[in-house]
Parts: structure tokens; sequence; C-alpha cells
């Protein structure tokens, strides 16, 4: 607290006043210190944030109906100096009324009876008490009966009227400020609930009361979403606040804000609605923000350029949202779009240059996506092509050292004079030649097909001396030998021995068959 300005800690004070903080006083500087040393926003962060808070403030708002103990009566008592003022939605004259009467008239007599008001259902108890009173007391006592059980009985009949006038005439909520079916509670905005669920409850709850049929088409979202989609789309939007205590508010819905004439002008300027009621935090803060000071509330919002000064002279600032036209308390609905209409007339074209250069901009950029991914499809289409190229070319260096490679290793073939050492194997190659061969009986099937490939390729008796194969390399071979009566295919990757396949053993007849390309 010592580092801490005289303003700061005033602020500090102030916030421990209001919350009724429970902790020592340094432990709240956290919460002014998030919300930038504002103190409605921390204490709006500390209820929000802290159920115990929250739950306590709910019930400093409950009111009760007779804080006396009397008879019958098992509502809870709030002592009178705790009591929540009476306006808005929780403050009902006719009750307040009753309940005064009702609290002096448990006053009467404490001094002489240390607080005890002798009304009991223990009828002896009663009787006793009574009898142990002084003649003074007893004439008290008799006084108390004859003036707390008229009034009791009439405001019980009262609440009862009031309940009946309530269900059958809604409007006069109005009047009493609540319902009186639920008159010990208090509403209260859940935490952490989403703003376009809010909004979407303030839309139902104002339909169902209204009758709108969605004509006012309310932007379902919370403010500052409803900004950011007028912003983006540089269109007008228009705030309503709405009030449910204040006595214009039903007659302003009704006659002005529903009426045929002002729908029509909203929907056809395109205005983005967006309404909340003011017992809601977010509606709430829109209120203070707009220093809103008289219900019914209607603002006028668009976007605006600030001309800024500059050492090279005056220059266009970033447009922002700008209230342009207010409107406090009841109008008619003419002079309502007489209002608004001035302000649209003059601000239109500004906007629909704004919605003209967004347009161009977002066709420019949408060419530069497509230019983009031309140029990108063009390069990798270059890039596949480089690449198989690459291969290509690698593939034949590989081929070519292969084929030296092999035409090191290859067997030599078997003397005519080694019988039962080789098996003689004709071959008809792919231009008509026939071939013979002499083929060790212990060599691969593979030793017949590279012995193709070097006769065909030349590379038969090439001096290749001290050739390598490349590494991890299997030769693609662009034909097969097929015996043709009856016809078999033989497979070059096989390890099957000549010996051991009868095709070619102890001689054969093959032809080369070449292969697709696919």
């Amino acid at each position: 607290m010592d580092t801490l300005t005289s303003s700061e800690q005033g602020l500090v004070t102030e916030f421990v006043s209001i919350t009724n903080y429970p902790g020592p006083p340094h432990t709240a500087i956290p919460y002014l210190q998030a919300s930038d040393w504002n103190l409605e926003r921390a204490i709006i962060m500390y209820f929000e944030s802290s159920p115990e808070a929250n739950e306590q403030l709910n019930s400093s708002a409950r009111r009760v109906s007779f804080p006396g103990g009397f008879p019958g009566d098992e509502s809870e008592v709030i002592p009178q100096n705790q009591r929540p003022p009476s306006a808005g939605r929780g403050g009902n004259a006719v009750t307040e009324f009753f309940e005064s009467i009702k609290a002096k008239i448990s006053q009467l007599g404490r001094s002489s009876t240390d607080g005890y008001l002798p009304i009991s259902n223990d009828s002896f108890a009663s009787t006793r008490t009574f009898m142990e009173l002084s003649t003074k007391n007893k004439l008290v006592y008799v006084l108390q009966l004859l003036l707390y059980i008229p009034v009791y009985i009439m405001h019980k009949i009262t609440l009862v009227a009031f309940m009946v006038l309530v269900k059958l005439f809604p409007i006069v909520k109005r009047l009493t400020g609540r319902y009186f079916q639920n008159r010990n509670s208090a509403r209260s905005e859940p935490k952490a609930v989403d703003p376009a669920q809010i909004a979407r409850s303030f839309i139902n709850e104002f339909n169902m009361t209204y009758r709108n049929d969605n004509s006012i088409d309310f932007y379902e979202g919370g403010y500052t979403s409803a900004l950011f989609v007028s912003k983006r789309d540089a269109r007008f939007m228009v705030i309503y606040l709405h009030s449910d205590h204040h006595d214009d508010t039903d007659s302003f819905v009704r006659d002005t804000l529903l009426d045929d004439s002002v729908v029509k002008f909203f929907q056809e300027h395109n205005i983005l609605v967006w309404g909340g009621n003011v017992i809601d935090s977010e509606a709430y803060q829109v209120s203070n923000v707009l220093s809103c000071t008289k219900y019914p509330f209607l603002a006028l919002l668009c976007l605006k350029s600030n001309t800024q000064e500059t050492p090279d002279g005056p220059t266009q600032g970033t447009p922002t949202m700008s209230v342009v036209s207010r409107v406090q308390g009841v109008i008619s609905p003419e002079k309502l779009i007489d209002k608004f209409s001035s302000q649209i007339e003059r601000l239109e074209p500004t906007l629909v240059t704004l919605r003209a250069e967004r347009q161009q901009q977002a066709l420019a950029r949408v060419v530069r996506e497509q230019q983009d991914q031309a140029y990108q499809t063009s390069l990798a289409r270059d890039r596949a092509a480089a690449e198989q190229r690459r291969l290509e070319r690698e593939l034949v260096a590989k081929k070519e050292q292969w084929l030296n490679w092999r035409a090191t290793t290859l067997k030599d073939e078997v003397p005519a004079e080694n019988k039962g050492e080789f098996a003689r194997v004709a071959i008809r190659m792919t231009d008509g030649e026939r071939v013979s061969r002499r083929f060790a009986k212990d060599a691969s099937i593979e030793e017949i097909y590279a012995f193709v490939e070097l006769y065909q390729k030349g590379f038969l008796g090439k001096d290749v001396s001290d050739a390598e194969g490349p590494e991890d390399f299997v030769y693609p071979f662009g034909f097969r030998l097929v015996s043709p009566m009856p016809r078999a295919e033989l497979d070059p990757a096989s390890d099957t021995m000549i010996k051991d396949e009868p095709v070619v053993w102890p001689s054969g007849n093959l032809f080369v068959e070449v292969l697709d390309d696919d």
C-alpha cells in the first residue's frame, strides 16, 4: 500500500467499502491493477470471479415483506438499515407502506417488555405472559392488537388483489416494479455467460412481451461483436437500451420502436440493431460508455474518419465507430426518422465510399490470391518436371553404371564338353534374331535376363573393368522372357536356379516380349 499514490489508495479504500471485501485491503490491489485502475471494471471483475461475493450481493438484493416475525410470516428478515433501496425493479410503494406500519407497530411497548411482543402460538404462554404484565402494558398490548389485526388483514388482501391484477393485466408489473409471485428473488445475470446467449435471452423476452415477431431484427450477439460487424461491413448501427422500470418504456416500444415506418426505415438502410436490458451487465456498461442519462435510449453509430494534424498537414485517420445521433426519452416515429435520416443522408456517401474501397480491396485481394495460386501451381509444375528430369537422368546414369558392372560379373558361357553343367537356352530377340547360349546350371534366372539386356545394349565384350554397381538399385528390365509352349514367364527377381526351372532345364526356348511403358 505504501508504494501506491494517494489516488490509488483512495480507489482501494473505495473498492473495499463498496464490495465489503473480506480480506486485507492490499489483497484487493490485483483487481484494480487488472482493470487498469478502473473502479467500475474492478468491482464487476470481483463479483464475477468470486462466487461468495456474488451470492452475498444477490442476498443483499433480496427483499422481505415483514421484518418482525409476526405469525404466519416466514420471510427472511433483513434489518431496516440493511435493506436495499426500493427504486427500480425491487420497489413497491404499497408493500413499503404496509411494511413501515408493521415495523412501527412491532416497536410499540418494547422498552417495557424488553423487546417481547406477546403474540404466540402457545395459548398458555401468551395468557401467562399477558397476566404478568402491568395494567399499563396490558393496555399497550390491547392497542397493539387493535392496530395490528386490521392492518395485517388489509395487507394480505391487498397483496392477493395485486397478484390477481398482475396475472390478468401484465402491464401492472410496470407500476409495481416486480412480479408478486417472485417477490423474494432478485434477477442476477449468470456468471461466465456467453454475450450471444444474453442477447438471445433479451430478444426472446422482448418478442414475447411486445409481440415483435422479429419486425425489429435484433443482432444475436454481444455489443463488441455487433460493433465489429458494423465496422467490417461499413453499416449504420442502432443501439437500443431497454429499461423495464421506466414509465415511458411501454409506450415508446409499442408506438415508436415497433412502428411500421421505423421498422421499414431500419430495413431500407440495412441498419444493424443491437439491444440490451440495462439490468444485464453488458448493457449497463454500454449505458455508462454512452453516458445514458434518460430512458428510453437510442443511439445511431457509424464509421467516421477523424482528421489528424501532422507536420506534413492534416491526414485522415483510421475510421472508428462513433455516435452520430442519440435519442433519450419519448419521441414520435416521424421525429425519430427525421433525426436519424439527417445523419444518414450526411454520412451515407462516406460509407458508400468505404464499402466501394473495401470491395475493390477485396477484389484486388482475390485477384492477387488467384495470381499467387496460379504462380504457385506453375512453380510446382515446373519443380515436378525438373525433379522428373533429374530422376530420369539419375536413372539413365544408374542403368549405365549397372550395365557396366553387370558386364564384368556375367558368367562366361560354359564349354560344350562340360556335360551336365549347363542348360542350353535358345532366345529369340525382339528384332527376330535367334541366339543360343549355354548357362551354368547353378546360375539364377536373373543371369539369363542380364545376358539378354547386355546383348541388346551392346555391352557384351566391352572393356569395363573395375566397374562398381550402384547402391540400392534394382535394374528395371523392360521386357520379360516367355516360354511359348506351354506359355510360362520367368521372373528375374526370383532366386530360382536354372537347374530348378523346368522351362529352361536342361534346355529351353524363350522369346523376348517387350513390356508396355506403363
